[in-house]
């Protein structure tokens, strides 16, 4: 007697299911997931047919509305790094620029191409050289190979990945200058041993290609900018000839706090904010449009507002 096929609902059904029991796995499954929950492997085939479900590697698939490109580039890279972890036979970390967006981290524009994946050296060395050939090729994916910390080592939303610190040192090693700065700072935000340890983390991969750009973006790296408009209006500001401010300065009234200010030069009585909201002193705000493309405009706005302070100062006095 030939076997039914499922119906429609049935099938919808399934979907939902799969879609709720490889959550953990950001959505990917492998056909023998489908046995272990009780479902016949068989279903692959209707579910492809019917383009509800799609193969990203030998025996790997993910739920299609997962790749719709209204998702965003950034989630569709996740999901096609968590598939090409679920494919490999030894265990892989996201890595660099994929392992950065993993963290939520600030990258630069352009990065996020390829997906970046670390192994751990030591465990088959024969297994990084050797190719990986059909069905079983894995296709815009960069593998590096470490002799990995376990301390570096972690998961997020049930993607394997190496550490925020070593993801933004890996990400800063593909980036611009100034991007470097700007990822680094994201990762040692309220940590003032930050500098140290991704300091030490860098002497870990001395042949990491673009290592030397972090080294250089290191000793520029701060704790206190809380976006990537502060980090590149810092740069961009000192660059100009300023002295370096002071961030996230706390000021007050007689009530109490008032707020923090992005960057202040208490010399000058100065407070710079980028495209802030604070009212307070001699306050100089500013946009991305103006520190990206105009950023002399800004250096001639808070040397004005130094002026201005002072002249104000003088009168009072």
């Amino acid at each position: 007697m030939p076997v039914s096929q499922p119906t429609s609902r049935e099938l919808a059904h399934i979907r939902q299911r799969v879609l709720t029991l490889s959550d953990n796995t950001h959505g990917v499954f492998r056909r023998q997931h489908l046995s272990e929950w009780g479902l016949d492997p068989g279903i692959v085939k209707a579910m492809t047919r019917r383009g509800w479900w799609t193969r990203m590697h030998h025996g790997v698939y993910v739920d299609a509305n997962l790749l719709a490109p209204e998702l965003g580039m950034t989630a569709v890279h996740l999901v096609t790094c968590a598939a090409a972890i679920m494919a490999l036979p030894l265990p892989a970390y996201a890595f660099g620029v994929t392992a950065a967006s993993l963290h939520g981290q600030p990258l630069q524009r352009g990065l996020l191409r390829e997906v970046e994946l670390t192994r751990n050296l030591g465990t088959d060395q024969r297994a990084l050289r050797r190719r990986i050939t059909d069905p079983t090729a894995l296709t815009d994916v960069t593998m590096h190979g470490h002799a990995l910390d376990p301390s570096q080592l972690t998961s997020v939303a049930g993607i394997p990945t190496v550490s925020a610190d070593l993801a933004a040192i890996s990400a800063a090693a593909r980036s611009s200058q100034e991007w470097a700065v700007v990822t680094l700072d994201a990762v040692s935000w309220q940590r003032p041993d930050a500098p140290a340890v991704l300091r030490g983390i860098t002497e870990d991969w001395p042949r990491l290609r673009g290592i030397g750009n972090v080294r250089r973006a290191l000793p520029l790296v701060r704790s206190g900018a809380q976006t990537p408009l502060e980090t590149l209006s810092r740069l961009r500001i000192v660059a100009g000839g300023l002295p370096e401010p002071d961030l996230q300065v706390p000021f007050y009234d007689e009530v109490g706090l008032i707020g923090f200010a992005d960057m202040t030069w208490l010399n000058w009585r100065v407070i710079g904010e980028s495209d802030g909201e604070l009212k307070y002193g001699s306050l100089v705000r500013w946009t991305w449009e103006e520190v990206w493309r105009r950023p002399e405009t800004v250096i001639r706005r808070i040397l004005r507002a130094r002026t201005d302070s002072r002249y104000g100062s003088s009168r009072s006095a």
